[in-house]
């Protein structure tokens, strides 16, 4: 394989990638947000947390992309 058939390949698996990392966090905001308004926040806050730490990931794969 050469080095153009190689990118490729790694920006469609990291597009992939990104695209479930996207729907995945949407999930988990919806979930997040359910849980807040019924007051257990603890759960909700924990649940942000990896919103947050995904939507980093997401900057990552985002970054690499574009180089």
């Amino acid at each position: 394989m050469n080095p153009t058939e190689s990118k490729n390949q790694f920006e469609a698996e990291l597009s992939s990638l990104s695209t479930a990392i996207e729907e995945i966090t949407v999930r988990i905001t919806k979930i997040a947000e359910s849980l807040a308004k019924q007051k257990l926040d603890g759960y909700a806050r924990d649940l942000y947390h990896a919103e947050r730490s995904l939507n980093s990931a997401l900057r990552s794969i985002v970054k690499v992309m574009q180089a």
